[in-house]
């Protein structure tokens, strides 16, 4: 199947700098937009936490580097990506970029979740991969 555009969700992982890497092979390979999205998720300050503006502020930050890092791998291969900053849960703001970009691919990194992290981000990576291909109708793949 040809893809004619992919989004890619970076963390700072090796983990998603691997799924950043292939997804800029795939957009070669098809002539495919590229999307590389980082998502900042501060649900889990809730209350308590008078400096959660902080928080999202050095988040963004954060991930403007990462997206900067993933442009550079896919520079690599003469592959020029569009670069998102989403805020909210993670799987809502791919779902937005998603839809927004009409992607047909989604590559993910594969990390393994610790229990609190599945409890936190309720459940792994793969549990909810499936409702999201139902909700956006994309393709995805999940990349070791």
């Amino acid at each position: 199947m040809k893809y004619t555009s992919i989004v890619c969700g970076v963390t700072g992982s090796a983990h998603s700098q691997k799924a950043a890497l292939e997804a800029a092979h795939l957009a070669r390979k098809n002539g495919a937009r590229l999307t590389y999205v980082y998502a900042i998720d501060i649900t889990f300050l809730r209350g308590g936490i008078t400096s959660a503006q902080h928080v999202e502020k050095s988040l963004e930050r954060l991930g403007n580097h990462i997206l900067e890092f993933a442009v550079e791998i896919a520079s690599t291969l003469g592959v020029t990506p569009k670069k998102v900053v989403g805020k909210g849960r993670v799987l809502e703001v791919l779902k937005k970029t998603i839809l927004e970009e009409k992607a047909d691919f989604l590559v993910l990194g594969h990390e393994n979740r610790t229990f609190f992290e599945k409890a936190m981000f309720k459940g792994s990576v793969e549990d909810q991969i499936g409702e999201l291909k139902r909700q956006t109708g994309v393709d995805v793949t999940v990349v070791p």
